[in-house]
């Protein structure tokens, strides 16, 4: 009797321990999933520096190995001078932003003071005056900061160490895969590889498209600061559809201490500069490079923004589109069979 309920005793042990181990890697991924997205962070600025250094060296002939040093010199040298000549400007213009949101915080509460509804949603805010809370507040802004400012530190070394030798690592990478799923995972890393070069250099055009029309019409209309708002917008960008948004509200806040008709101006410039970005730039920039449903990118961001707040957001993108290739590849055509290129019947694609 024992020795015929030995089979069946190491069989549920098998299955226990298989989930066992299941439920401790995805308990040891969740643990380290900050660390997971700096890498991944390092992995995106690694395919940029190549992909500029591929640029240079298809244009002159340069050595790959010489294009990524003169591309690291360039980007160093154009954040030296540029930090160096704009630097005092910058720190005025943000300066003046932050005493103008200030004295647009000081017009609001005056305004709310005046009604009940508005004396309320000033006890819920809570008295901005209290020691303390300032404390505690600059206290986690510092933290956040610190924290942010050394994983960026963190994935650009990783970054620069990719980029100076890629070879390395993913030789390294498909060591750990079997042997007769070499060749399949390597086509599908160098897909992902063009796929997030693609988005990343289109991205890259988009931010200097975008942020440079705002800082150019922000000038024209006159409103102050244009400069700093075009240097918000220009990183914001890189977060698609939500950052836009984020962009224009400082703007707005600021024409509202100008005039109520320059907050229509402000409204008017960016909806013609996201149209602009949107229907021109778009799909002249990324018409080959990369093709991501807007759902997928609004509901993945909607998800990791959720799960992991503003670096979910950031990295949604590039992560669904790796998501993308993956699926394509190891499921559409590896596990059901299909041809993912191949259209479907007309009577299935209505």
């Amino acid at each position: 009797m024992a020795a015929r309920q030995d089979p069946y005793v190491h069989r549920v042990a098998i299955a226990v321990g298989i989930a066992a181990s299941a439920v401790l890697l995805v308990l040891a991924v969740w643990a380290s999933l900050t660390m997971l997205f700096l890498v991944f962070g390092g992995i995106l600025l690694a395919v940029l520096l190549r992909g500029l250094a591929e640029g240079l060296s298809r244009h002159t002939g340069i050595r790959e190995s010489w294009a990524l040093w003169i591309v690291l010199a360039a980007l160093a040298a154009i954040l030296g001078v540029g930090g160096w000549y704009l630097a005092a400007e910058i720190g005025d213009q943000f300066d003046e932003l932050g005493r103008s949101f200030s004295k647009i915080w000081e017009v609001v509460r005056s305004r709310l003071e005046q009604y009940g509804w508005g004396q309320q949603v000033l006890s819920m805010l809570g008295d901005p005056q209290t020691t303390a809370e300032q404390a505690g507040t600059l206290t986690k802004l510092a933290t956040a900061i610190l924290g942010g400012v050394s994983g960026l530190v963190i994935s650009v070394f990783i970054g620069l160490y990719v980029a100076a030798d890629p070879t390395l690592y993913r030789r390294g990478f498909l060591r750990v895969v079997p042997v007769r799923f070499r060749n399949r995972m390597a086509e599908i890393l160098d897909e992902m590889h063009d796929s997030l070069r693609g988005w990343l250099m289109g991205t890259l055009v988009m931010m200097i498209a975008v942020g440079t029309m705002t800082t150019l019409g922000l000038w024209a209309l006159g409103i102050p600061q244009p400069l700093a708002l075009g240097i918000i917008a220009f990183f914001l960008e890189f977060v698609p559809y939500i950052g836009p948004i984020l962009a224009a509200i400082p703007a707005v806040l600021i024409a509202a201490g100008v005039g109520s008709r320059e907050i229509l101006f402000v409204l008017l410039l960016y909806w013609v500069i996201q149209s602009i970005e949107g229907y021109v730039l778009s799909p002249i920039v990324y018409q080959r490079s990369i093709h991501i449903p807007p759902m997928l990118t609004i509901s993945a961001q909607v998800v990791l923004g959720s799960l992991l707040g503003v670096v979910g957001i950031i990295f949604a993108t590039p992560l669904t589109a790796c998501g993308m290739v993956l699926v394509q590849r190891l499921y559409i055509e590896d596990a059901l069979g299909d041809d993912f290129e191949r259209k479907l019947p007309a009577k299935l694609a209505k």
